[in-house]
């Protein structure tokens, strides 16, 4: 299994985890299969050292990727910035892949619809070592699969429905197997012991989303679950034992949702007194943060609390209405008599979004400013699939056949009338600078 390259203007290493392939490779071991993983994005693996120098840490385990300058596509040969290639070089995964030998199956994985050159240029390099098939899958193939049969790979598996894997394997290799009648999230944990290092772990303890945002694609691929918090809490102490990681992050869309479970998870993680900083980047529900829950996540050690705000004015209604001024306001006095400070709680504010105008973005910095936390600002990603790209497509303002990597947040402004300019959005960017 390989979790690919990324080719884009930019890229972070925010705490990304390939999560949705390592819980395949719990679903194949527990067929019966031996499973080996090759991250090419694993900034933590010792092995990575001998190949490139790899950036120091920064703030609780996050950092920059090793990276270097390669050729920009032809689509957008004018942009004005470096294209580059970030992760392992191409020696690291050709080493890592003769080192683990002949394999029956490669599985390539993928997130953002816009990163598909990297897994492309990925799966290419993956066939000049092996002649064993490769099968692409990931959310890139689920959100526009039309687009991922165009890859190098043999074959693509669009969708996240693991009790199809067994029919897929069956068929490639021409074996006899029979599906596992297990609830794959209730009852596996995400396969990190097939990594030798790691700087910190990722977890999830539920997956979709009850809330229909317009821009999101979360809703529209999963139906809302969680996890019993016990197992979710032994899956924590398991991989903690592991490796011993100062850093522990919960990448769920809807970590509030529910407060009874969320309460649960909260006072089994501090009971257990786990010398351990806990994260939440994905941005909580602001209206579902009261008096204990701010307690409990103080309590747990959490040492990062992201708010999902978005934008100011009408556009909160129109987009779902998840979330309004007053709700963070109420959040964050909460959060900061529970003890948080304003360097542990943000707030994202979208920008670029269709109808937005650049004052509904400068409001709402200026409100964040006001409540005295800080301000992450996120470019608007029009995405195949959701309600926002539907009225797009409608209204002309975007085409259907538009190249993924045209809709990445670093490009839009670039070229598109639909939002904001490339200035704009600076602008809106200098003001949280200052």
């Amino acid at each position: 299994m390989i979790n690919p390259n990324i080719h884009d203007f930019a890229a972070y290493d925010f705490w990304l985890k390939p999560l949705g392939i390592l819980y395949v490779g719990a679903f194949l071991k527990r067929l019966g299969f031996e499973v080996h993983l090759i991250d090419t994005l694993n900034r933590h693996d010792k092995d990575l050292k001998r190949f490139v120098k790899v950036p120091k840490d920064k703030k609780y385990g996050t950092g920059k990727f090793p990276s270097r300058v390669i050729e920009k596509p032809k689509i957008v040969k004018s942009i004005p910035r470096k294209f580059k290639e970030y992760g392992a070089p191409p020696e690291y995964l050709e080493w890592k892949m003769k080192e683990i030998g002949n394999v029956d199956i490669v599985m390539v994985t993928s997130t953002m619809t816009y990163w598909y050159h990297g897994v492309w240029e990925t799966i290419r390099r993956i066939k000049k070592i092996t002649d064993s098939p490769v099968i692409l899958g990931g959310i890139y193939t689920q959100i526009i699969p039309q687009h991922a049969r165009k890859s190098p790979a043999d074959f693509v598996f669009p969708t996240n429905r693991l009790e199809l894997l067994p029919k897929l394997l069956n068929d490639i290799l021409d074996l006899h197997l029979k599906n596992i009648d297990i609830d794959w999230f209730e009852d596996l944990d995400p396969a990190y012991e097939l990594y030798k290092s790691i700087g910190y772990l990722v977890f999830t303890s539920s997956i979709g989303c009850p809330f229909r945002c317009t821009y999101c694609i979360t809703p529209r691929m999963w139906k809302f679950k969680r996890r019993t918090p016990e197992k979710v809490v032994e899956s924590i102490l398991r991989y903690k034992d592991i490796f011993d990681v100062r850093d522990i992050v919960f990448f769920d869309d809807a970590f509030l949702v529910g407060k009874g479970h969320t309460a649960k998870l909260l006072k089994l993680i501090a009971n257990e007194k786990i010398n351990t900083r806990f994260h939440l980047p994905n941005g909580i529900h602001a209206r579902l943060v009261d008096e204990e829950i701010a307690n409990l996540l103080k309590e747990a050690n959490f040492k990062t609390i992201y708010l999902g705000y978005e934008t100011s004015g009408d556009l909160q209604k129109k987009t779902g209405g998840k979330v309004f001024d007053k709700d963070l306001i109420r959040a964050v006095d909460f959060l900061k008599r529970a003890g948080f400070t304003k360097d542990e709680i943000r707030a994202y504010v979208l920008v670029n979004l269709p109808g937005q105008k650049l004052q509904d973005a400068i409001r709402a910095v200026e409100f964040l400013k006001e409540l005295d936390i800080g301000i992450s600002v996120n470019e608007y990603t029009p995405i195949p699939g959701t309600p926002e790209w539907n009225e797009l497509i409608k209204s002309g303002k975007i085409d259907p056949d538009t190249d993924p990597l045209l809709l990445d947040n670093s490009i839009l402004p670039y070229w598109w009338n639909g939002g904001m300019s490339k200035e704009e959005v600076e602008y809106i960017k200098s003001i949280v600078r200052s």
